[in-house]
């Protein structure tokens, strides 16, 4: 029981830690493999964002990727166009490794305003498992970088150009569309 207590502490101090030095690292448990060595060992990629849009864009909703230390990954979202004209939704999470492998997770839908028939929700859930996912954690013992964005009646490879940008130099890209 003590371990555990141990642990748990452990892991509050290390993410407050990060998050006071603005330093983006995944969440982390603690293992003590030697007396006096501690090793962190990162459990997951979990990004959950609400959407809002500003200029009267009357358009919202959430999304939420997930990506394990297995290489199994889960992208998902929901929009919904409240308003009389209709959107196209263009939505991208970038998440690079310290090894310098980068995987694109995409995805591009139209919801339907009053003024033109169709639905007003656009959703998205894709679920998956890649090797280059667990071998790129591995070689980057779980450390990563990631950046997310949505846009309505946006140009979808310039948002992945920027989400690119944000996370640095990636010397393999591999996309992932939802």
């Amino acid at each position: 029981m003590m371990r555990i207590l141990e642990r748990r502490s452990a892991v509050i101090v290390t993410t407050a830690l990060l998050t006071a030095t603005g330093i983006a690292a995944p969440a982390a448990a603690v293992s003590a493999p030697a007396k006096d060595a501690i090793a962190l060992r990162p459990t997951d990629v979990n990004i959950n964002k609400n959407v809002t849009f500003g200029g009267g864009v009357p358009v919202g909703g959430w999304y939420s990727l997930t990506v394990f230390p297995t290489g199994s990954y889960n992208y998902s979202g929901h929009m919904h166009d409240s308003g009389a004209p209709s959107y196209n939704l263009a939505g991208v999470c970038v998440v690079r490794f310290k090894n310098g492998t980068a995987f694109v997770f995409q995805t591009a839908g139209r919801m339907h305003g009053t003024f033109e028939s169709g639905s007003r929700d656009y959703n998205w859930n894709t679920s998956g498992s890649r090797r280059a996912i667990a071998d790129a954690w591995r070689a980057s013992r779980g450390s990563w970088k990631a950046s997310c964005n949505s846009k309505v009646n946006a140009d979808l490879h310039g948002m992945v150009n920027s989400a690119m940008q944000a996370v640095g130099y990636a010397s393999t890209v591999i996309g992932i569309v939802a």
